[in-house]
């Protein structure tokens, strides 16, 4: 990491550093249980998306839970799958969990992030729609452990400013996010920014190619495997952006337009940025 203007560049040396240790040892309870609260019957995709994401970041159990479940096991064996209506998410076992990602902004997602701060529950991460409840509802400060994921224009509603504010000075707004929200924020978007405490850090990797749907619901899924894995807040954070972004440069380096990625793409190119950067 080089510090510059106040600001910590995260590249890939760092993130080596910080990948999960692979051992003989590791059975699929030892690499975690990420459930995740996505999807919905309007928008199935964004929890398939975060779900295969966190299966691809090495979560040992991904458990991905709707009311109504809207996806069949059937067409996705590699992740189990929970109605809500039929179970609370309270019953299953997991080690971190994902609330947001095409789940709905209603009283149900609002309920469930007022209970996981009651329950003082750490490995939290919020993305998409649970922030926007979080703005309606005034649920902030969040425990210091929790990560959100904003957008530019999420981040905007939750600070109760424009979007082009926000562009014009990220490193100023995402401050005031840690300030206010009081947790990890991942500020998305051209130059990543990722705040904790007193320091932000800019990620060295991703570029136009991300600007695609379901892109974002992919890293929150990587982060929830990261966290569920035992990384502390700030570094799945770091580990999960950096990854992300990465995985959009190697596209756009083996020769493919950045304009035909897809976020499935992101996943499936996933295992080979993982092996590059672990052999360093």
């Amino acid at each position: 990491m080089k510090k510059s203007d106040s600001v910590v560049n995260f590249g890939r040396k760092s993130a080596g550093r910080l990948l999960p240790a692979v051992s003989t040892r590791d059975n699929k309870a030892r690499r975690g249980r990420s459930l995740l609260l996505a999807g919905s019957h309007n928008y199935p995709g964004a929890g398939v998306l975060a779900a295969r994401a966190a299966l691809r970041m090495g979560s040992g159990y991904v458990i991905l839970a709707q009311p109504n479940i809207a996806v069949s096991s059937l067409e996705n064996p590699d992740f189990l799958l929970c109605d809500l209506n039929d179970k609370r998410w309270e019953e299953l076992k997991f080690d971190a969990i994902l609330v947001g990602p095409g789940f709905g902004v209603n009283e149900f997602t609002a309920s469930v992030i007022r209970r996981l701060k009651e329950l003082q529950f750490e490995k939290v991460i919020l993305d998409a729609d649970a922030l926007t409840v979080c703005a309606q509802e005034n649920l902030f400060p969040l425990p210091r452990t929790w990560i959100v994921t904003p957008h530019t224009g999420e981040l905007a509603r939750c600070l109760k400013v424009t979007s082009e504010d926000i562009d014009q000075d990220r490193e100023h707004f995402v401050k005031l996010a840690q300030e206010k929200f009081q947790c990890v924020v991942l500020l998305k978007g051209h130059g990543t920014l990722i705040r904790r405490s007193a320091r932000t850090y800019k990620i060295l990797s991703g570029n136009s190619a991300l600007a695609k749907a379901g892109t974002g619901d992919v890293l929150a899924g990587m982060i929830t495997a990261l966290r569920a894995q035992g990384l502390r807040p700030a570094r799945a954070a770091l580990l999960g952006a950096y990854l992300h972004g990465a995985c959009a440069d190697l596209w756009v380096a083996k020769g493919r337009d950045s304009l035909s990625l897809m976020a499935s793409d992101v996943i499936e190119i996933l295992p080979e940025v993982i092996h590059r950067v672990r052999k360093g």
